[in-house]
């Protein structure tokens, strides 16, 4: 989950589930989560760390579709894809 919903859940905004879609298709791409979670609190890690470039789990990412989840699953200061129609025409133009 975004930082967003983990700061203000009560409060989060559509474009949650938008990341949450990035994560899932970085998840159904590497095997993994976004971010690692290794040993310390779950909510430290999402509010301390950024997600790791989905790339460096799978180097045969596409490079055009590795910028666009990338920058879907940037949730610092905000989360960049404010719709999935934005982030359904940003996919479509890397591949």
């Amino acid at each position: 989950m975004p930082r967003q919903q983990v700061i203000n859940f009560k409060y989060a905004k559509p474009e949650v589930d938008v990341w949450a879609a990035a994560a899932t298709l970085y998840y159904i791409l590497t095997g993994t989560p976004p971010r690692d979670f290794t040993g310390i609190d779950r909510w430290l890690v999402v509010l301390q760390t950024e997600p790791v470039p989905v790339r460096f789990r799978d180097a045969s990412i596409p490079q055009p579709l590795a910028e666009v989840i990338d920058f879907a699953l940037a949730d610092k200061p905000e989360i960049r894809f404010k719709s999935a129609a934005e982030f359904k025409q940003a996919l479509e133009r890397a591949l």
